[in-house]
C-alpha cells in the first residue's frame, strides 16, 4: 500500500452529514489532506519540514468571518489533538467542545479571539478541528509529487484569502474540485446538471477522483473510511448526491407523492440514470495512527495504518 518515498498523496476527505442542516441536505461536507504540506498558520501554507509528522487539512467554510479557507494540521483536524494518545476513547460533546476550544485558543485565535467564538458570523469554526467525533469521513488518496505540491503552496500563498463561499457557485465541493484539478487538470468535472441539478458535491468529486485513479494506475488510488469516534454525539449519515438526496429524504418525499407525484418518479429516473455510484466502495478503514506519522526519513508518506476492506461497501 505504500507509495514510492519520493512520492506524497493528495487526499479527497468527504465528510456524511450530520445535524439539522445534514438532514435537510445529506450531501456532506469534503475537503483535502495533503501529507507533504504544513498549515504555516490557518491562513497560509508552507512545505513540510524535515521530520514533521503531520501534513495539512484544507477546505471552504460558510462562516468564519470573511476568510474563504482554513488550513488546519491534519490530527487537529479529525481528532482536535497532537498525537492518537489524546483521542478519548469514549466521545462527549463536554469533552469534545473543550478540545475543540483549545483547539482554537492555541491555533486559531487570530482569526477567532477570545469573546468571539459564539458569533453568528464566525460560528463555524468549530468545523474545523475534531471533525471525526461529529462524522464518519471517507478518503480518496492519489500520489503527488513535491514539484506539484510546491507549485499548489505558491499558488495559495499568492492569492488572496477572503471571502467566497457560494452555495451553488462556490461551496466547499466547489473548492476541493478546484483543487484536485489543479494537481490533475480535468480530472473532476463540471457539477453533474442531473444527477445534482447542476450543484458540485463531494460526491461527485470523489466519484470523479476514483475514475481518474483507475484510469490512471500509476497514481495509486486507495479509498479509507475514516470511523467516526465512539461516543454519545449523533451518528452521522449516510452521503447523497442531489436527486439521491430528494429521493431518500422520507420526510420530504412522503408529502411530495402525495402533492406532486411527478416530482418523485423525476427524481427516481435521476438516480437510477446518474446518482447510483457509492462513497465508500471496497475501503480499508483508516486507524488515528495512520495520520501520525514518528518523524523517520525511511517512512514512506501516505495513509498505513489500515485494516483489511470493510465486506459489502
Amino acid at each position: 500500500m505504500a507509495t514510492r518515498s519520493s512520492h506524497a498523496s493528495l487526499t479527497v476527505l468527504v465528510g456524511e452529514p450530520f445535524g439539522r442542516f445534514g438532514a435537510f441536505l445529506p450531501v456532506g461536507h469534503s475537503a483535502i489532506y495533503l501529507d507533504r504540506v504544513c498549515a504555516d498558520g490557518p491562513l497560509k501554507l508552507r512545505m513540510c519540514r524535515p521530520g514533521e509528522p503531520h501534513g495539512v487539512a484544507i477546505a471552504r467554510y460558510h462562516r468564519i468571518g470573511r476568510i474563504d479557507w482554513i488550513a488546519t494540521p491534519i490530527m487537529q483536524f479529525l481528532y482536535a489533538t497532537d498525537s492518537p494518545e489524546g483521542i478519548p476513547a469514549y466521545a462527549t460533546p463536554q469533552v469534545v467542545s473543550e478540545m475543540r476550544d483549545r483547539y482554537r485558543r492555541n491555533y486559531l485565535e487570530a482569526v477567532v479571539p477570545d469573546g468571539t467564538e459564539k458569533r453568528k458570523s464566525i460560528q463555524e469554526w468549530w468545523e474545523t478541528a475534531g471533525v471525526a467525533y461529529s462524522r464518519r469521513l471517507w478518503a480518496y488518496q492519489v500520489s503527488t509529487t513535491r514539484e506539484q505540491d510546491e507549485s499548489f503552496v505558491r499558488m495559495m500563498n499568492s492569492l488572496p484569502n477572503h471571502y467566497r463561499y457560494h452555495f451553488r457557485k462556490s461551496n466547499c465541493a466547489n473548492f476541493v474540485a478546484d483543487v484536485v484539478n489543479f494537481y490533475f487538470p480535468g480530472a473532476v468535472r463540471r457539477s453533474d446538471r442531473i444527477a445534482d441539478f447542476g450543484l458540485m458535491t463531494p460526491k461527485q468529486v470523489a466519484r470523479c477522483l476514483a475514475a481518474y485513479g483507475a484510469a490512471h494506475p500509476d497514481e495509486n488510488l486507495r479509498v479509507l473510511e475514516i470511523p467516526q469516534v465512539p461516543g454519545s454525539l449523533r451518528r452521522s449519515q449516510p452521503v447523497r448526491g442531489g436527486a439521491e438526496a430528494g429521493l431518500k429524504t422520507k420526510r420530504y418525499l412522503v408529502p411530495l407523492i402525495a402533492i406532486q407525484p411527478e416530482v418523485p418518479l423525476a427524481l427516481a429516473v435521476l438516480y437510477l440514470d446518474h446518482g447510483r455510484w457509492q462513497v465508500g466502495k471496497g475501503a480499508q478503514i483508516a486507524q488515528p495512527a495512520a495520520f501520525y506519522r514518528q518523524p523517520a526519513s525511511s517512512q514512506p508518506p501516505g495513509l498505513l495504518a489500515m485494516k483489511q476492506p470493510r465486506s459489502g461497501r
